[in-house]
């Protein structure tokens, strides 16, 4: 129950910067239209009509039904699903993993080139709620290392693209 209400806990407090974020609305997007929410069967089935994913989203139930700590996160602007993500500390007390990420891959969708970023926000949020120090992307595609790497990660002595989670 501690890890579902500090879940929640980390949503809301996302949810609410966001909701306020001067950087958003910069960019012209209304902030308040933005939201996290967990990956629900509706998410699910959104994500199965995205063209070329080849991610396992229905299996995210039964992850977090074994895995107390697993963070699942739905990205929503307004009513159309910006992204999704997968992060656990699993058994670790110091780095939280990114599983899973991925944006929609429309190209037109109205959080497009801030899925990460936002991602990264939540998931630091939460780890830091946990204590966990460092955010790793675990098994990082070779193609998208570079756009993590100029997000701030960097691989750590053990070869493991990391960032502080105080910086995400």
């Amino acid at each position: 129950m501690r890890d579902q209400i500090a879940r929640s806990e980390a949503r809301q407090q996302v949810n609410k910067a966001v909701a306020n974020s001067p950087g958003l609305s910069t960019l012209g997007i209304d902030g308040r239209l933005v939201r996290f929410s967990p990956i629900d069967s509706a998410a699910i089935e959104i994500s199965h009509g995205w063209y070329g994913s080849s991610y396992p989203w229905g299996d995210v139930p039964r992850w977090k039904r074994k895995d107390a700590k697993g963070l699942d996160l739905a990205l929503w602007h307004a009513d159309e699903l910006c992204g999704l993500c997968y992060a656990t500390p699993r058994r670790s007390h110091l780095r939280i993993k990114v599983i899973l990420l991925e944006g929609q891959p429309n190209m037109r969708h109205p959080l497009k080139g801030l899925v990460a970023r936002l991602m990264f926000l939540a998931v630091g949020v939460y780890a830091r709620m946990l204590g966990c120090e460092v955010i790793q992307i675990e098994s990082p595609e070779p193609g998208v290392v570079s756009y993590y790497q100029r997000l701030g990660f960097q691989f750590d002595a053990d070869g493991c693209l990391v960032i502080s989670a105080g910086r995400s």
